[in-house]
């Protein structure tokens, strides 16, 4: 059966989306796989191209990063190893962006996917839900663990039990986090956590209670006029642990800046930030801006095979990872796409934008 594939276009800088045919993905390479797509999410990148330009595209371009589906076909090597399979259900950061091929971009039916980040999703997780993962993870992972950025130890499935804690240890290194109910914020508590760190994250009175469900330890209001004293009492405190570093997952030049003074004020380290870095960071501390598609290129792929290929699907299974922020689904069909870039455009608290296909 000869299958037909279809794209949400961006047909030239700055222009909206346009629904057409696009060929179906071909020369799949060794360690490639190919999906039938049921679900999208939309995330800031994507509406940031559309308005403003930029990543050197080649138009007509497909935009998107998060996928989930169905594998349709299988590399060489991917076929020999059995990692995937026609009829596995995944999700997928597609790498689109940092190929610069809109055979890898997400917002299309058959995307061309490298197996290097995506994942088998458990039966009892549907598509539309799971699919909020896949650049946030990506994102989260680069910050925290690749040694350019935090370099964090990385994260595991196993959990301790009352029975496991030596009354006598010392508490363990606290990350502070600017953003803990955002996309990357959410994921960055999770895989932090799952990693032995304390997480001490900043959000509004409202997302409280998300994101101490998902794993932070205190939360506090960015809203405060003294929040940045506040956070420094507070990680000096009798009983933190030492401070592992800062992940700044709004990105604006006030968020990353004041992160970089706690860390100074605490007798510096590291900060990451998922776009802005400040211009003049105190003398003690070291700012990077994240790449989610670092993990992949840089240290031979080590964070992206233990994330992606070990972590990921695990943590599914067991409910150490959850698909978090819920969905937000904005229809359903290519067409809706870019009502999803509008709707993202405009804010959204504690959700992700969705469409399904």
């Amino acid at each position: 059966m000869q299958l037909v594939n279809y794209a949400a276009w961006i047909p030239s800088e700055k222009a909206r989306l346009e629904v057409g045919t696009s060929p179906f993905p071909t020369h799949v390479a060794a360690d490639e796989i190919v999906i039938k797509n049921h679900a999208v999410a939309v995330n800031p990148v994507d509406w940031k191209i559309q308005v403003s330009g930029g990543f050197g595209l080649r138009y007509p371009y497909i935009l998107g990063d998060d996928v989930a589906g169905e594998v349709v076909e299988v590399g060489a090597a991917v076929k020999a190893a059995g990692t995937f399979k026609p009829g596995d259900r995944v999700i997928a950061h597609a790498l689109g962006l940092g190929a610069n091929n809109p055979q890898y971009g997400g917002f299309q039916l058959y995307p061309k996917l490298k197996i290097v980040t995506a994942a088998k999703i458990p039966d009892d997780i549907p598509p539309w839900n799971a699919v909020v993962l896949p650049l946030s993870v990506s994102t989260a992972a680069a910050g925290l663990y690749l040694k350019t950025n935090l370099g964090l130890k990385l994260p595991s499935v196993k959990t301790s039990t009352s029975s496991d804690i030596d009354i006598d240890s010392k508490p363990p290194p606290t990350l502070l986090l600017w953003g803990g109910s955002s996309s990357v914020g959410s994921s960055v508590i999770q895989l932090a956590v799952a990693s032995g760190y304390r997480v001490i994250a900043t959000a509004s009175p409202s997302n409280y209670g998300y994101v101490k469900a998902l794993g932070a330890a205190l939360v506090l209001d960015y809203h405060n006029p003294d929040i940045e004293t506040l956070l420094i009492a507070v990680l000096r405190a009798e009983g933190s642990g030492p401070l592992a570093g800062a992940y700044d997952a709004i990105g604006s030049e006030a968020t990353v800046s004041v992160s970089a003074r706690i860390v100074h004020a605490l007798g510096g380290g590291r900060v990451t930030s998922v776009i802005s870095i400040p211009s003049q960071p105190p003398h003690d501390v070291t700012t990077t801006r994240i790449s989610s598609a670092a993990i992949v290129t840089q240290e031979e792929g080590r964070v992206a095979r233990k994330v992606w290929g070990e972590f990921v699907p695990a943590a599914l299974r067991t409910g150490v990872l959850k698909p978090r922020p819920d969905e937000l689904i904005v229809g359903r069909g290519l067409y809706f796409v870019q009502a999803g870039l509008d709707k993202q455009r405009e804010g959204v608290s504690a959700r992700k934008v969705v469409v399904t296909l």
